[in-house]
């Protein structure tokens, strides 16, 4: 990467607010030509792309030219080390951001690593190191040169696995220490050369549980634990009847009938003519190391948390299993479960609430499952199971999901509390669909993702469209993510009426996407593959922002909704865009609403409390969009100083002919009353629902009855005619 290919304008450049207003091509002070016009927006999205993808990582980066001077750096990178913005701020020679940073770090060796790390950058070597910071946090670093000049460093938090790597080393001295005190003990048994036992010690009659008269006089067999092969005792004997001394592990079986190990060294006895005449064993105990060993192998291939199976002994048993499917030609039937709502019960009954749920939930599976099959908890609440099929595959798989499905909607119980969860399940079945492991994992993952997106909460067996539908949704990622630096995107209001006057109050901000090939695209066509990859942050800014410019020429007494994405809460930087955006559009803030999902209530809610009286202090007011289908709970509703409630479109449609959802409106008014907070209805699209609306109290209304989305210029904001059809038709009467 060259100077020219890498330089990013260092003298406009704000880590925290992105990049300043002298980048922008419409500020510049010297005309230009369209080509240039173009090529200085080309550089300013390519800026903004970069911007953006270097502060979404998860780790702390830099980036430094070919004179290395800083020319960029994340909020993850200053975060881990505590750095103020203006201590690293682009342009920055290398030795003065190393300086910086180097002042938190703790040890004997932190000099040499910094001199060491300098040399690196002198002579573009990789270089790698780990250092201790002074709040007891461990970074590693990893610095890569670039092929044309200058370096990039990867900073990540290697704090719990240092701690790990503590702990595991602890453990292993203390596996040590009781393995000598365990070896302190020797047993010691002699035997004639056809194994009679003609001698042994205390300890030998201890391990055993044998007394010595019933061990002397009775051949060693009755010590046999069947856990060998004969194998290993004819080469013994062989070994022994040579004159030579045979050593190796053996595992015994006591009286009682427990099985224990002893680290054995047999010498034989020569008489006069140099052949055997009796042996000696001596034997150390070592019960406890190979315990402690199984436990060490259970732990690598088995979850700490369930006692399942994990990934990697997962994907080792079932390439086992293809290849003996080959050679015997059976069929094997690979099961993904996804937990639907396991979030909504970690988010409010604790992780403490979760990990018991999963606990529960493997022994349901081990009672469902046939014992033969295999199962693993890939992470999280993922789940797989592999099972060899007896007959009709497909009846098999039908049979068992169908059983998974029943046995896990049985509600948990969590702590005095009860807590229920959903399954979606994707299968596929070899050789039909592969004869690789992670062919059939990723086959039974695009099965399960069809699941969840026909409504989650049942089972689908993978098929070859599946796989075309995948590369459709990869194109439709790749598109997004180029689109939304190209500006593809434009802003529809639908205007929000008072319920009495039916004149517009406000108008709600919806996104939309001119697909360059298919058209314009609605919000459930991408919001969620936006918010999937990281797009969101991004999207929501610009619709902010665009929002708010476009209702500074709305009558002053219109206000403007705007849908608030969770990748905007996250980060903490939400007060400073809000008003950061105020303050460039001129609008007043009291003319912003902002719309939250119940759902971003569950995330961080101290924080996200402190965001919202923050914003609330200036003026801006808050609604609660999609109440009465999320997953908050009362109290979280009441914490929040909403000032709206938005009743669902999922009941107004439903009114006033079905009791429930009238039943659901009522509570709601009540609340409201209650809470003194307004309440608007959505989805409002006959004249009978307005009229119950209105009956119960409803103080605004929105809906296709008084008005569609359109973009800006052609929002009618006067209301008047439609206050007029709507009056003509009948609709205050009464």
């Amino acid at each position: 990467m060259t100077e020219t290919t890498i330089d990013l304008d260092i003298a406009n450049v704000d880590m925290n607010n992105g990049f300043s207003a002298s980048c922008d091509p419409r500020r510049s002070r010297q005309p230009a030509s369209a080509e240039t016009d173009r090529q200085r927006k080309a550089e300013v999205n390519w800026k903004q792309l970069l911007q953006t993808a270097i502060e979404s990582s998860a780790h702390g980066l830099c980036v430094f030219d070919d004179r290395s001077r800083l020319v960029i750096g994340n909020e993850q990178h200053r975060s881990l080390y505590s750095l103020a913005s203006s201590e690293i701020s682009p342009g920055r020679p290398v030795e003065d951001v190393l300086t910086v940073r180097h002042a938190r770090v703790v040890g004997a060796n932190a000099r040499g690593q910094l001199a060491d790390y300098l040399a690196a950058i002198r002579r573009g070597e990789e270089f790698q190191t780990t250092y201790e910071l002074q709040d007891g946090s461990f970074v590693e670093l990893d610095m890569h040169p670039m092929s044309d000049g200058g370096f990039v460093e990867r900073h990540r938090n290697v704090t719990e696995l240092r701690l790990a790597e503590v702990r595991a080393e602890k453990a292993r001295q203390e596996l040590i220490e009781k393995q000598y005190a365990i070896d302190q003990a020797v047993i010691v048994a002699i035997t004639d050369v056809r194994g009679t036992i003609t001698y042994a010690n205390d300890r030998f009659c201890e391990i055993s549980g044998y007394t010595r008269e019933e061990l002397v006089g009775n051949n060693h067999r009755l010590l046999k634990s069947g856990v060998h092969s004969p194998d290993i005792f004819r080469q013994m004997y062989r070994r022994l009847a040579r004159g030579g001394v045979w050593r190796g592990e053996l595992c015994n079986r006591a009286k009682n009938g427990d099985l224990y190990w002893v680290d054995t060294v047999i010498t034989p006895q020569l008489g006069p003519e140099g052949k055997p005449v009796a042996y000696m064993a001596i034997r150390v105990d070592i019960t406890a190391r190979k315990k402690a060993e199984a436990q060490l192998s259970h732990a690598a291939r088995h979850d700490a948390l369930t006692g399942l199976l994990n990934r990697a002994a997962l994907l080792d048993g079932l390439s086992e299993w293809l290849s003996q499917a080959q050679s015997k030609q059976q069929t094997l039937i690979v099961y993904l479960l996804d937990l639907d709502g396991f979030k909504h019960v970690n988010d409010t009954l604790g992780h403490a609430a979760g990990d018991g749920l999963l606990k529960q939930l493997s022994g349901r599976l081990i009672s469902v499952v046939p014992a033969t099959a295999l199962i693993a908890r890939l992470g999280g609440d993922e789940f797989a199971i592999v099972q060899i099929s007896a007959e009709d595959a497909r009846e098999e798989t039908q049979a068992l999901s169908v059983d998974l499905l029943q046995t896990i909607a049985i509600p948990f119980s969590l702590e005095s509390q009860e807590a229920s969860v959903g399954v979606s399940i994707g299968i596929s079945i070899a050789p039909l669909h592969g004869l690789t492991a992670p062919e059939l994992l990723y086959k039974a993952d695009l099965a399960l993702y069809r699941v969840k997106s026909e409504g989650r909460s049942g089972f689908h067996v993978f098929e070859d469209e599946m796989r075309s539908r995948a590369q459709s949704r990869n194109r439709l990622v790749n598109e997004l993510r180029a689109s939304v630096g190209r500006g593809e995107f434009e802003l529809h209001y639908q205007p929000i009426c008072g319920a009495g006057s039916l004149r517009p109050r406000s108008a709600e901000a919806l996104v939309r996407w001119r697909h360059p090939t298919r058209g314009l695209l609605y919000p459930d066509e991408f919001i969620g593959v936006a918010e999937e990859t990281g797009l969101m942050e991004a999207l929501g800014r610009w619709t902010l922002e665009r929002a708010c410019a476009d209702a500074v020429a709305w009558p002053g007494e219109i206000k403007v909704a705007v849908n608030l994405s969770p990748s905007q809460f996250r980060g903490g930087f939400l007060f400073d865009s809000v008003f950061g955006v105020l303050m460039k559009t001129g609008l007043p803030a009291h003319r912003l609403e902002l719309e939250v999902t119940e759902s971003m209530l569950l995330q961080d809610e101290e924080e996200n409390l402190r965001l919202f009286r923050q914003l609330k202090s200036i003026g801006v007011s808050f609604a609660l969009d999609d109440f009465g289908i999320g997953y908050a709970s009362l109290g979280s509703v009441v914490a929040f100083p909403f000032d709206k409630l938005k009743v669902d479109r999922s009941f107004t449609s439903e009114l006033p002919s079905k009791r429930a959802s009238r039943a659901v409106v009522a509570s709601i008014m009540t609340l409201a009353r209650g809470l003194n907070v307004q309440v608007t209805a959505e989805g409002v699209e006959t004249m009978e629902q307005l009229q119950y609306l209105r009956s119960q109290g409803v103080d605004f209304v929105q809906g296709y009855l008084l008005g569609r989305p359109v973009p800006s210029g052609a929002l009618d904001l006067a209301g008047v005619p439609l206050h007029s059809a709507l009056s003509d038709a009948g609709c205050f009467e009464g």
